[in-house]
């Protein structure tokens, strides 16, 4: 298994974002990505705030996931709140208590974490908030098996 950390319980700190929130096919999230990202850097190049970890995505649908019509948010975590524009909004995703885990290796082998994560919430008494984060820290020269995720599922209790 790609699981490369112990499945751990925190409380995530609220986040200031830029953002855009998007309905999406699993094909077209690349692309996608890297046009978000584009935005987003040439905002923050004249404003001295930076991104304080790697983009990351939230899927709403999680737990119900249509790969052909994800609703997805494309977030770039920042050191303080600043304006957005049409294409990247701004807001603050506020603390929440969290379930999270590194995986290391293609997307495709991610459903066994995502079970074996889902499980572990519920032996210890919570319940899954029904979205899911994953932060990418990857390089476009990695192969997929070299790729490092961080999963983050949200919980109540």
């Amino acid at each position: 298994m790609p699981q490369v950390s112990d499945i751990r319980l925190m409380v995530r700190a609220e986040q200031p974002v830029l953002s855009a929130r998007m309905k999406a096919s699993y094909k077209d999230m690349e692309r996608l990505f890297a046009e978000k990202r584009e935005v987003a850097l040439s905002l923050l190049r004249p404003t001295g705030v930076y991104m304080t970890d790697v983009p990351f995505i939230i899927y709403y649908d999680y737990l119900d996931l249509d790969i052909h019509n994800l609703d997805i948010e494309i977030c770039f975590p920042l050191s303080t709140w600043m304006e957005g524009n049409e294409s990247l909004q701004s807001r603050i995703i506020p603390e929440t208590k969290v379930v999270h885990c590194l995986f290391k290796g293609d997307y495709d082998e991610m459903d066994y974490l995502y079970g074996e994560m889902t499980a572990w919430i519920m032996q210890k008494g919570y319940e899954p908030e029904g979205t899911a984060y994953e932060f990418y820290y990857k390089k476009k020269e990695q192969t997929y098996e070299e790729r490092l995720t961080k999963i983050v599922l949200p919980v109540k209790g």
